[in-house]
């Protein structure tokens, strides 16, 4: 994690709106693009964290994102039946830069729905 995205982090999570607008504010436009690429690479690939992973399933498959937690990842409505259809999405993470780089294989598990 890159010095200034640390800095954002600890000023998002500490002081104003208006103190991390002014930090924002004062970064060039190339360094804007390496604390968002940074943050999301973070997020992205972290192991406790599935919902970036599920969001882009979801919505790659034609769904809304639910936004709980806990129960389905996401619904859409069916336009023949009028009823709304739910999925669930629970990608496996693969850390493409772990030296034990396992083939993706379409694997996961459900530990959170209801």
């Amino acid at each position: 994690m890159n010095s200034d995205l640390i800095e954002v982090i600890k000023t998002y999570a500490t002081k104003s709106h208006k103190d991390l607008n002014d930090l924002l504010l004062g970064k060039s436009k190339q360094n804007i693009i390496s604390i968002l690429v940074d943050l999301l690479t973070s997020y992205y690939n972290d192991k406790n964290s599935s919902t970036l992973r599920e969001f882009v399933i979801v919505s790659l498959s034609g769904f809304e994102p639910n936004s709980d937690k806990i129960g389905y990842n996401g619904y859409r409505h069916n336009g023949i039946s009028g009823g709304i259809q739910y999925c669930e999405a629970k990608p496996k993470n693969i850390n493409t830069n772990d030296l034990k780089y396992k083939k993706l294989n379409g694997g996961g598990n459900f530990t959170d729905y209801t």
